[in-house]
């Protein structure tokens, strides 16, 4: 590659962290990470109504979670505070260096200072478009008549417009503005049908204002060296905008790559009945961060093992090492990917199920009580092999529930079905046990079973019942171990 790898994510904080943005934030993560380069963390915070910082401390924690770290960016906790040689990485810190970027385009002719009311541009919209033709400013019927060819009162307010091309420079292909696409391939926008775009908001006498989005875009992703943008696809059409400003400023273009948008498992737009919820309620569904990231990750990508795509679902379950191997821009999709909560819940049971205990521990505990950072190893090993079947940490959670609760009612058909006297005579015998390891309850069970004439399912299901108030639990000698002999015998007493 001609130049160093560098990706960003820049997203605005002006709500919560989608698992849109998070899908692109993961496709700059992966390309980053498997070409060596840099990912960067950048907040893109011009909307002054709704950017908060609180909305940056989400972003930021929801980042973290699903395992996007980044390279340069934002310390998390603080407002002001950065890793990283470009910083500051939030744009509102950055204005100085934006209207230094204006005015050199000013005084070069590269852009011109606009002030026409917006009384005056309504104005003139509906004349133009009254006779069927699309308003442009400073364009087609509207020639001659913009800001380019007039003088104004210099008091007057202005915002600060980019002269886009008109059709004729050489760098244009056949008039148009082009740029071949990683992964939707060569598009072009004809030059003339191209806006003077405003690049500053109106400020008042000679001040400028505040500079937009796609004027920011631009001068962070030059100064900061990004190599490759990629982005959704809802900004191809800013694409032209910003490569005319590459352009003016004398700039390298970068790649760019726009990743189809996400819908819902029916084929409508993704909304919350779909699962497009915020990142953090993944979390707190209990999904594993990395059933997560692969999900989105195969949300229009495809991996190709020596140039075979997934033959078996067992084969989709890629780890972070080697998804970051086969990532490649032009495996994804041109069309749009349908996000299915069905496949992501898959995805977690099986990786749930792959984990080792302690690699599930740390996440299963914000899931627990207080109680169970105190427990010893063994203990949670046996806790959390013998519910491992659940399909979420939450699940898991709730199947260990019976240890800390003592049930508050029992189920009445399955005490008239299970709390035989035979049952309940049996019962007394396993009141009378004192060793819990499995290799001593098994022989003793056994014992059990042979002098009451029971199955050890007719045992056992008298005993859940009893524990935990339904025949539901883990494994019979896990649930007694787990539920410890103190605690057992307690909660026999209302039987035996």
């Amino acid at each position: 590659m001609s130049r160093p790898v560098v990706t960003r994510f820049a997203p605005s904080p002006t709500g919560m962290l989608h698992i849109g943005g998070v899908r692109t934030a993961l496709f700059c993560w992966l390309y980053a990470r498997k070409h060596g380069g840099r990912f960067i963390l950048r907040v893109e915070d011009t909307d002054l109504s709704r950017s908060t910082d609180e909305n940056i401390r989400i972003i930021e924690e929801g980042m973290a979670w699903v395992g996007l770290d980044w390279d340069e960016g934002p310390i998390p906790g603080t407002t002001d505070e950065f890793k990283g040689p470009h910083g500051p990485y939030r744009q509102m810190l950055r204005m100085d260096l934006y209207r230094a970027k204006i005015q050199e385009l000013v005084d070069r002719d590269l852009a011109y200072r606009c002030r026409c009311s917006r009384e005056v541009l309504d104005e003139r919209r509906k004349s133009v478009e009254a006779q069927g033709v699309p308003f442009q400013y400073n364009r087609g019927y509207d020639a001659g008549k913009g800001c380019r060819d007039a003088h104004h009162d210099a008091s007057q307010p202005y915002a600060v417009r980019l002269k886009m091309p008109e059709g004729t420079e050489s760098w244009l292909e056949e008039g148009a503005i082009t740029w071949t696409d990683l992964i939707k391939g060569h598009l072009a926008f004809p030059a003339d049908t191209l806006d003077d775009w405003i690049i500053a908001r109106t400020a008042e006498g000679n001040e400028i204002g505040v500079p937009t989005y796609n004027f920011c875009v631009v001068v962070d992703d030059t100064s900061m060296e990004v190599s490759h943008v990629i982005r959704g696809d809802d900004h191809v059409s800013n694409t032209p905008k910003q490569i005319a400003l590459y352009r003016a400023m004398g700039c390298e273009l970068p790649e760019f790559a726009h990743v189809p948008m996400i819908l819902g498992k029916d084929g409508a737009k993704l909304s919350k009945r779909h699962g497009a919820l915020s990142i953090t309620e993944y979390r707190e569904m209990g999904f594993l961060p990395a059933a997560v990231r692969l999900a989105l990750a195969r949300l229009s990508w495809t991996p190709k093992v020596a140039g075979q795509a997934p033959e078996t679902a067992e084969e989709e379950l890629l780890t972070d090492a080697q998804m970051i191997q086969l990532f490649d821009l032009h495996d994804i999709q041109k069309s749009p990917a349908r996000f299915d909560m069905d496949k992501l819940s898959w995805m977690n049971q099986k990786l749930v199920q792959r984990a080792s205990w302690q690699e599930l521990d740390p996440y299963l505990t914000p899931f627990m009580p207080a109680a169970w950072k105190t427990q010893s190893e063994p203990w949670k090993q046996v806790a959390i092999k013998a519910t491992q079947k659940g399909k979420s940490l939450k699940d898991m959670a709730e199947a260990l529930a019976f240890v800390w609760e003592r049930p508050q009612s029992f189920e009445p058909k399955s005490v008239e079905k299970f709390m035989t006297e035979t049952a309940k005579a049996a019962l007394r015998d396993v009141a009378a046990l004192t060793d819990y390891a499995h290799d001593r309850l098994e022989p003793a069970f056994n014992g059990i079973l042979e002098k009451h004439g029971l199955k050890l399912k007719d045992l056992a299901q008298a005993l859940r019942v009893a524990l935990c108030g339904k025949p539901v639990s883990p494994p019979i000698f896990d649930t007694l171990f787990l539920i410890g002999r103190e605690e057992v015998l307690k909660r026999l007493e209302r039987w035996v």
